[in-house]
């Protein structure tokens, strides 16, 4: 057993949830997404070290990993854990009745609202190719008529200055647009 490296943490409905990195990949503990959905560990364990399921959610048995600073002589244990990417697939497929049944409604709630949010994501990024989460929807039809604005301008300075605005709402959504310098920052005179 190889233990990944913890390299930070989320939050997510209520959890803190350590992500760690195994060759190059985050991953999460499986047991923790379960626990929320109040779905019987032994059971999921033995279906997410299920060939198909082994594949679809990326699913490793790692030791527990090594946080240094952090007191505690246990020695490491193994933990199944899903690559972070894929964790949504694992709870799109929650029955959220089921949880509803465990006294579980409000947990419920919540988890069949995101699974409605995903479902309509994956048909409009199947349909069209580009799914956005509804606050970002006006934010991405501004960047479309933006680029296409520019596009059409002639004036340079319109130009610069529809290009300045673009750049400014692309750095709103968290993709701030990069200089040469920051893509390529050792050529000359850059």
């Amino acid at each position: 057993m190889t233990a990944p490296r913890p390299v930070s943490f989320i939050h997510f409905h209520g959890l803190t949830l350590l992500i760690v990195e195994y060759e190059g990949t985050e991953y999460v503990a499986a047991k923790t997404l379960t626990d929320l959905c109040g779905i019987d560990w032994r059971d999921a364990k033995r279906t997410l070290k299920s060939a198909d399921s082994a594949i679809l959610y990326g699913t490793l048995a790692l030791s527990t990993p090594r946080i240094e600073g952090v007191g505690g002589t246990g020695s490491p244990h193994e933990v199944i854990y899903i690559r972070l990417d894929r964790a949504r697939m694992l709870l799109a497929r929650v029955n959220t009745s089921n949880m509803r049944a465990k006294s579980n409604a409000g947990a419920a709630d919540a988890l069949l609202a995101l699974q409605v949010e995903w479902t309509e994501a994956l048909h409009a990024y199947e349909t069209t190719g580009i799914a956005a989460k509804h606050g970002h929807r006006e934010t991405l039809d501004t960047v479309l008529k933006l680029v296409k604005a520019r596009a059409a301008c002639s004036d340079t300075r319109e130009r610069a200055a529809l290009t300045t605005m673009l750049h400014g709402v692309c750095a709103s959504m968290g993709y701030p647009v990069m200089t040469a310098a920051d893509i390529q920052p050792n050529l000359p005179g850059v």
